[in-house]
Formats: C-alpha cells, structure tokens, sequence
C-alpha cells in the first residue's frame, strides 16, 4: 500500500514553528517512500477559528516549499478538505457506533458535568466522566430524545482490557482501559469532536501513517479504540517530541515570536529554516549539518528521531541561515534578496534599483560573509548608496593604526587620493588594487594601517564595513576620489 500522510491543524492562529518541523517530517517520511502528503483543515471548533489563519497556513507551506500533494488547493479525490463540509459523513458513521451498541446518548447537562469534575477534583481523583448515561434503558433513552433533551454521543469504552500501539519513535505503549474516559464523539450542536472526525477522516482519506507531535499521546488510545469499534486497519503512528525554550519551557503555539510568518519577515530563508528545524529531534548520523531539502528526503527515518525535546534557538537558526547566504551564488543571492525586499522593504528596493547591478553584486561579494539574515542588508549598505555623514574624529583618528592625529589623517588621506589620480595605475581588479595600494604605500614609507584606515573611514564613515581596498573596488575609482575629497575638505 502507498503512504499516505497528513497535516490537519486547526485554524486558530499563526503557523508555529513546532508545527512547522511536524509538517517537514511528514513531508519528508512520505517523499522518502513516494508517498502522497495531504492537507485538512479540522475547522468544527468554531469558537477558536481565525479569521485568516487558513490562508496564512496555505501561504506559509508554499513560502517555505513543501507543498502538499492534496488538499482545499489542489483537490483530489479525498475530499472535502474541510471538517465543516463533511458534517453528513460524520452524522454517518456516528449512527454505525449507535446501531453497533459502540456509542451512547448522555444527557448530562454541562452543569451536572461540571459538579461532577469539581467533586472529582476535590477527592484528588481522575476527571472522568461516570458513565451514568452508559446504562439507560432503549425506553429511558427513547424518553429523553422524545421530550427534545440536548444530548451528546459519547464512546463506550471497553471494560477491563489494555489499549496497545506501535509508536515508531517511542516503542509500543499500552494504557489500561479503565484510564481512558468514554469521550464525546458528537456534541450537541450536532458537530464531531476532534477525536471523532480526526479518526473518520484519516480512515476515509487513506492516510497510513500519522506523524505529530506526542502531545497526542495520551488521545492515541481514544483514536485506537476508535478505529476498534469500527473494524479498521490501524494506521502507524509516530509522535514527535517538542521544542523548547533554552530553560526546558515549552514554546508556545500561539505567540507571534515562534510563528513561521514572525522568521520569514525577520528574512529567513526558508531552506535554511527547515535545514535547522529537521535536526532538533532528529539524528542524521553525521558531523554534517547542512542539508538541502533533497537531501534530508534521502537521509531522514523516523527511527532516528529523539524522544526528547529540542531546544529551539534563534542564534543558530541565524548562523544556518549564514551558512546559506555564503555559499549561494551572487546572481540566485541578489534574486532571492529582491524577492524579501518587494515584500518587506519595498521603499529601500526602489532607492537602490537606479544603481547598476554590477555595483550591487560586488557590494553582495563583500557582504556575503557578513550577512546572517537578509533584514542586516539595509543597515549593512545604505553608506554605498547615499552621501557620507559628516566626519567623526574620534573614528577617523585611532591610535592602533598609528593614526594619532588629523594631520596624520589628511597626510594618509593625500597619499591615497595620489595612488587614485595616477591613470598610468592600473585598479580595475581587486587583485590589481591591492598589489598597487601596497606598492605605493611602502615607497611613502607608511604602514599599511595608517593609510588604509582613514581611508576606509573616509569611504564608509562606519565603525565596521569591509576594508580599504575592497571598498576602493567596490565603489570605482572616481567615487573613491569624490569621498575622499570630501573629507579632507572637513579637515
């Protein structure tokens, strides 16, 4: 049989970055096996619906690239993709459980619901539920429905037996029955509980193996005895454990700081994202840590994910993210930082677009190195592509160069400016500048650092930006002169 894999998150708010690592790893295991990966949105608890989260959901999987091969936008034959489009299916086969005496009408009302929970609670015993409405009689029942009492549909669960499954991260684990509460199935607004549809909907669509989080451990045994009462083939389960904060706390699903959304507009990018996601959990076996998508298809089994939490860290996101950048070639790195920049900072897009993109690229050459994440771009650039500020001093003047004073500043400043009006030099290539500038330093009897770090401050007025001679190159010969010229006047 082909896998068959799902993702089916409720519309409630932001795609969180746990969920994210769920759907990578369900997209990988399914990819791995030439399987089918499938979207469903379990949308019947309307209370908690976002507006927009679906939509946010669908963008985020096509920004990040795993798209799934069926779903609300690219139907197949499984559908309806939505929970509340499917309401007869369930009224369906919620009748089956009740003609099969493997379900029951409760007529309890949530106030003698919620006595019974404090009284519970109160004793330090388990909350369940007591199963009152378990034994009524077909008359009582009839009675009840007759007189038009609301009612919810809840499981009967077996009496003295253990609930046992094949978990493929964590081994099999059995749970005795008497631990595990005859749970609502339809509620009564005629609506299925997650429980209840989750298990309908995964039988009907074909899904084999169901990788999540082991939040839903302790509901597993719930969807077992679910798929019991029915006589369906259980799937194969896998449950993946958490991310965590650096002290052991859970991140939170709801949060805007983890959202998917919050690091792509931060300029994340994406492969880097899932490249840093897929390992915290997972074991490749290896000193490597950099893997395209191709590759962690190839690599990833569920055997090798961890049973613990992973701690979860933005500062190494960043540096993957850096490892991407370095390697990438200039063109694909300029395409990809245009893309971030017309959805994130399409005013700087525009100020910069009048200048040559041969110019840019050697601004890229330069930062590569630098960059962590693309939102560094603006503040690493914005002295190449507008005027100076006004001379700092305390910045031009630096003791550890042997620059000491403004006189020493201009002399160095001049030596420069001479090397750059000399025509018969040639400074075309990086190569050819820094051959030449070390050249005519040495024959003014200077050290390379007296000359070169008031003219890197000259050219860049930053604390930090790249060197002397890299910014020479970048900037040409006669913007060069222009700035240095320019600061010498403020001397």
């Amino acid at each position: 049989m082909s896998i068959v894999t799902r993702f089916a998150p409720s519309p409630t708010g932001y795609v969180h970055i746990w969920s994210l690592r769920t759907v990578l790893y369900n997209y990988l295991y399914t990819k791995q096996h030439d399987g089918k990966f499938m979207l469903r949105i379990e949308d019947t608890d309307r209370a908690r619906f976002v507006e927009g989260s679906v939509e946010n959901l669908q963008n985020v999987l096509a920004s990040v690239g795993l798209i799934p091969d069926e779903g609300p936008n690219n139907p197949g034959d499984k559908g309806p993709y939505f929970q509340s489009e499917r309401l007869d299916i369930y009224q369906e086969y919620i009748q089956k459980l009740l003609d099969a005496d493997k379900a029951y009408y409760c007529f309890c009302s949530s106030e003698r619901l919620t006595e019974l929970r404090e009284e519970q609670q109160s004793l330090w015993l388990p909350t369940k539920y007591d199963k009152k409405c378990r034994y009524l009689t077909p008359e009582e029942v009839q009675e009840q429905l007759d007189s038009g009492v609301p009612y919810t549909i809840r499981l009967k669960v077996p009496d003295n037996t253990e609930i046992s499954f094949e978990d493929a991260v964590r081994g099999k684990i059995t749970i005795p029955s008497k631990d595990v509460d005859e749970q609502v199935l339809m509620k009564t607004d005629g609506f299925p509980t997650y429980h209840f549809a989750v298990v309908v909907d995964d039988h009907l669509m074909w899904v084999t193996d169901i990788v999540r989080g082991d939040e839903w451990i302790p509901s597993t045994p719930k969807h077992v005895l679910l798929y019991q009462a029915f006589d369906w083939e259980l799937p194969n389960f896998a449950h993946v454990p958490p991310l965590l904060w650096a002290g052991g706390k859970k991140l939170s699903k709801r949060t805007w700081d983890v959202s998917v959304e919050s690091f792509l507009a931060k300029w994340f990018l994406p492969e880097a994202m899932l490249n840093y996601i897929s390992l915290l959990g997972w074991n490749p076996k290896t000193t490597e840590e950099i893997f395209s998508l191709t590759e962690l298809i190839e690599r990833f089994k569920l055997s090798d994910v961890h049973r613990a939490g992973a701690i979860f860290e933005e500062e190494r996101m960043a540096w993957f993210n850096a490892e991407y950048i370095k390697n990438m070639e200039l063109p694909t790195l300029w395409n990809k930082l245009k893309t971030y920049l017309s959805r994130y900072d399409s005013e700087y897009l525009e100020e910069i677009s009048v200048f040559p993109e041969e110019f840019i690229l050697k601004i890229l050459t330069e930062l590569q190195t630098r960059m962590r994440t693309f939102n560094e771009f603006r503040g690493l650039t914005e002295y190449f592509f507008k005027d100076v500020a006004d001379l700092d001093p305390d910045l031009i003047v630096n003791a550890k160069m042997k620059v000491e004073s403004l006189w020493e500043v201009k002399k160095s400043l001049w030596i420069c400016l001479d090397i750059l009006e000399n025509r018969d030099l040639k400074l075309e290539t990086l190569d050819e500048i820094k051959e030449t500038f070390i050249e005519e330093i040495n024959k003014a009897e200077m050290k390379n650092g007296q000359v070169l770090w008031p003219t890197r401050v000259a050219l860049s007025m930053q604390q930090f930006s790249p060197w002397a001679l890299e910014l020479i190159y970048i900037f040409g010969r006669e913007k060069s002169m222009e700035r240095i010229k320019k600061v010498l006047k403020q001397i």
